[in-house]
């Protein structure tokens, strides 16, 4: 799960940088209107780019309600765990542990997403 939360945290700001995306690119209204540029009209990094910012939102959008809210709220909005908490009306453990889900769900649908988009 380290991975997972670095990739969302930091890496994931790289990507975005390198496409021209942001994180509000990526919210599940929005995210089905991204284009990617042909491969012949970008360079291999952009294309990887696009491909690998287009397979997150793709992931988050197809997580259950209560994943996407989280990972929306925390990772794409920047909102603090304790607020997004309050706003769901959670207590910590319960909180945690659905944003355990979260990034669980989210991994499993980021890994179809990488196959379906041909990145490695």
């Amino acid at each position: 799960m380290k991975e997972v939360k670095a990739y969302l945290k930091n890496d994931l700001n790289h990507y975005l940088a390198q496409c021209n995306r942001h994180r509000s690119d990526l919210l599940a209204d929005k995210v089905d209107h991204l284009t990617t540029l042909a491969k012949e009209r970008t360079t291999e990094g952009i294309a990887y780019a696009e491909n690998l910012t287009l397979a997150t939102g793709k992931a988050i959008q197809a997580c259950s309600d209560k994943s996407r809210t989280i990972l929306t709220k925390v990772y794409l909005q920047k909102e603090l765990n304790k607020q997004v908490m309050v706003e769901m009306g959670y207590g910590s453990t319960r909180y945690f542990e659905l944003k355990h889900i979260a990034l669980c769900e989210f991994a499993k649908n980021f890994e179809m997403y990488l196959k379906k988009y041909g990145i490695n």
